[in-house]
């Protein structure tokens, strides 16, 4: 009997090589994306003091450009630089930049009273939120200022909407990975031909917009834009999920779920990308799951969508269709069958073992993720000193005469002010005085016993001290080379008002000790401080800038020597008046050059304009003498316009000179008189000094005179530490040269 022949046997397709299946390239993507995924769950297990605020979108607006600039520089000038601050026109434009997703925050600064506004956005997560609001809290407490807190409101919910928003884009992003894998289990991991490529593409990412859009429907309140949204999300990342799948397979597969990861590790624990560094910051919004929470939370509170991170989601989807069709030559190259594994059920079972194998503990993950890991604490903001608090205010009796104001400074003083150079003075809107003084002899007791530089307030009652909180100087020193540091002596000071405060400027000189003595000193270059004063309040110390670089050599003009406000509304113009000296060898007495700026231009040297001669050139170098250095007036001195007329009053030659003198000129430029001496200050005994006149042109006024104050002082220290009194100003009236 013939045996039955028997059926040949199909030979099996030869599977693919691992090399083919998850190519190097595509290996060394993986391992990236892993790498990834532990720095951020490193940065999400971490402690607290590594997370702070970082380049977090901010407005400041108070109604004031020159306020509004100073508040700004100062965030910016924060360690770590925590804030990315602009500043805005009015409190307005400030809310809607936070209502409008382009903030995270407003600033809202209101000059006349003690108080500012903390405006946030409310898709912000509770720790960013914490977070700024120490940092803005911080700011305004060393400013002697109250913060309110506010919140935008929202239209479509309340409360805290990070969790709905995470939650949303979650279950999208997994809505639409997982029917990919789905896909990929039913039909293999990559399709017969380009055409079923795309229409496989397309029948994932219709039914991802389906699930997705009630997915976003239900999370995120019900709106067009949140269901639009969550169908847009679920169908990117099916599509992403395909296209890396039809690109290099199961490794592929695996490279959707560890780039999902990477990208999802801050959305998952509510880490905000403004607590962490770059690249952090970029990646966590680059990515699928971090431009979603973008957008997610725009949907949750303005109902509409955020148009910047639907365009990250766009490209998203934009390149996976790309990749889909290009994925079949790609492949055709490497001579990899198109779905040889699926042709047999044992090819099936084993793809379908290496998706789970592959999927479940990525997922297991994500899931630990979520669920493990804590609410995050931020740390908190550093405490910053007071810059600025009034003393008691200390009786004086009535003040009617220059008599009354010699009386004033033979008091025996406070801790805070015991004696001082220099007196410059400018009247405030609300009738106060504030008074300006170089060194300044303080308590002991609470330091040194000298400070560069302090501020007096009087009224008809009484004399207050303005102090930094512990002591020291108001304008605070710099730090310079060596341990050498810069203070900040006055020279000038003018009020511009404002409705409800003024602004006080003071023109000093940065300064920088040589040696031990007296005079072991080199003047660096011009220096503007800026205070805010509100009616009837404290003084607030807003900016302190240095203009210019640091230059040695009293050959360079030191501008600010005098500063003068003139004109009225829209014409007026601050003159700003340098002095220089040639050299001892040629002359004791300083030479006087002007400029002349905007008010609130005053801290941008680039719009000084000097003149030149004839007329207002931007150069400094062709700032022409007004009056000469050879007998010319004292380093610091005041220029002041009455009746239309111009005075300076100073001291002719500096400390060789013993004569207070007046010039005088129809116009600030010039011509000025060849000046009038109007008062003998020769130096008392026991080597006593009497220096650096100044007027003080609104104090007592009386036609034809003016009241002036020398500083007084001695060459041995112990004697003024023993009686301060020998070092302070004392007054005198003197008349005005036709």
């Amino acid at each position: 009997m013939t045996p039955p022949s028997r059926r040949p046997r199909t030979p099996r397709p030869s599977a693919p090589a691992l090399r083919d299946l998850a190519p190097p390239v595509v290996t060394l993507l993986l391992a990236l994306a892993v790498l990834v995924q532990l720095s951020w769950a490193y940065l999400a297990v971490t402690d607290a003091d590594r997370l702070h605020p970082r380049d977090v979108p901010a407005v400041v607006a108070a109604g004031d450009p020159v306020v509004a600039e100073a508040i700004a520089r100062q965030y910016d000038g924060l360690p770590g630089h925590p804030f990315d601050l602009r500043s805005v026109d009015t409190a307005d434009q400030a809310r809607a930049a936070v209502e409008d997703g382009d903030a995270r925050l407003a600033i809202l600064v209101d000059p006349d009273q003690p108080r500012d506004t903390l405006y946030l956005a409310p898709d912000s997560s509770p720790a960013l939120s914490s977070a700024v609001t120490d940092q803005v809290r911080e700011i305004a407490r060393s400013l002697g200022r109250e913060l309110a807190v506010q919140t935008a409101p929202t239209q479509t919910s309340t409360g805290d909407v990070g969790p709905s928003a995470r939650l949303a884009v979650v279950l999208t992003c997994v809505t639409g990975f997982g029917l990919a894998v789905v896909a990929s289990l039913l039909f293999g991991p990559v399709a017969r031909d380009r055409r079923r490529g795309v229409l496989r593409t397309l029948a994932v990412g219709s039914a991802a917009v389906v699930l997705g859009g009630a997915v976003g429907a239900i999370t995120l309140g019900g709106t067009p834009a949140a269901t639009l949204l969550g169908g847009l999300l679920a169908a990117t990342a099916a599509a992403t999920t395909v296209a890396l799948e039809a690109l290099f397979g199961w490794a592929g597969l695996g490279l959707a779920v560890a780039t999902f990861f990477a990208t999802a590790v801050p959305v998952l624990t509510g880490l905000d990308r403004y607590l962490v560094d770059e690249p952090w910051r970029t990646l966590g919004g680059a990515g699928i799951p971090g431009a979603g929470l973008d957008a997610a939370k725009t949907a949750a509170v303005r109902a509409e969508l955020n148009l910047g991170a639907l365009a990250r989601v766009l490209v998203w989807l934009a390149s996976a269709m790309l990749l889909v069709w290009v994925s079949r030559a790609a492949r055709a190259r490497r001579s990899i069958p198109a779905d040889a594994v699926s042709r047999s059920h044992a090819g099936a079972a084993s793809w379908r073992l290496r998706v789970v194998a592959l999927v479940a503990p990525l997922t297991a993950a994500l899931v630990a993720v979520a669920v493990l890991v804590p609410d995050r604490e931020v740390a908190g903001a550093s405490a910053r000193p007071l810059l600025a608090a009034t003393t008691e205010c200390v009786s004086t009796g009535a003040v009617r005469d220059v008599d009354d104001l010699n009386r004033i400074a033979s008091l025996r003083g406070t801790d805070q002010f015991r004696g001082g150079d220099v007196g410059a003075s400018a009247q405030l809107q609300d009738g106060r005085r504030a008074w300006l003084f170089g060194d300044t002899l303080q308590d002991g007791r609470r330091g040194t016993g000298f400070v560069r530089n302090s501020m007096l307030l009087t009224d008809d009652e009484c004399i207050q001290a303005v102090v930094p909180d512990g002591g020291g100087a108001l304008i605070p020193d710099r730090s310079g080379d060596g341990g050498r540091h810069v203070g900040y002596w006055p020279m000038s000071t003018v009020v511009v008002p404002r409705a409800g405060y003024d602004l006080l400027y003071v023109t000093t000189q940065r300064v920088r000790t040589t040696g031990t003595e007296a005079f072991d000193f080199e003047n660096l270059g011009l220096s503007v401080a800026v205070f805010v004063v509100p009616v009837g309040q404290t003084p607030q110390l807003i900016e302190q800038r240095d203009i210019g670089p640091d230059r040695t050599g009293r050959e360079h003009p030191t501008w600010g020597a005098a500063i003068t406000l003139a004109g009225s509304g829209d014409d007026r113009w601050l003159y700003v008046f340098g002095t220089a000296n040639p050299g001892t060898d040629q002359a004791f007495g300083y030479s006087l050059r002007v400029a002349r700026v905007r008010p609130d231009d005053l801290l941008e040297p680039g719009r000084w304009r000097y003149w030149d001669g004839s007329g207002w050139s931007a150069q400094e170098s062709a700032a022409r003498e007004l009056i000469a250095a050879r007998d010319g007036v004292s380093q610091t001195l005041s220029v002041f316009e009455r009746d239309g007329r111009w005075y300076a009053l100073s001291k002719r030659n500096e400390f060789l000179g013993s004569d207070i003198t007046v010039w005088t000129a129809d116009s600030p430029t010039g011509p000025w008189s060849g000046g009038a001496a109007v008062r003998r200050i020769d130096d008392g005994p026991s080597s006593q000094l009497r220096y650096m006149p100044l007027a003080h042109p609104e104090l007592f006024p009386q036609e034809g005179t003016v009241v002036a104050s020398y500083s007084t002082n001695e060459t041995d220290l112990q004697r003024v530490t023993a009686d301060p009194r020998r070092y302070r100003p004392h007054f005198v009236r003197v008349e005005l040269p036709d």
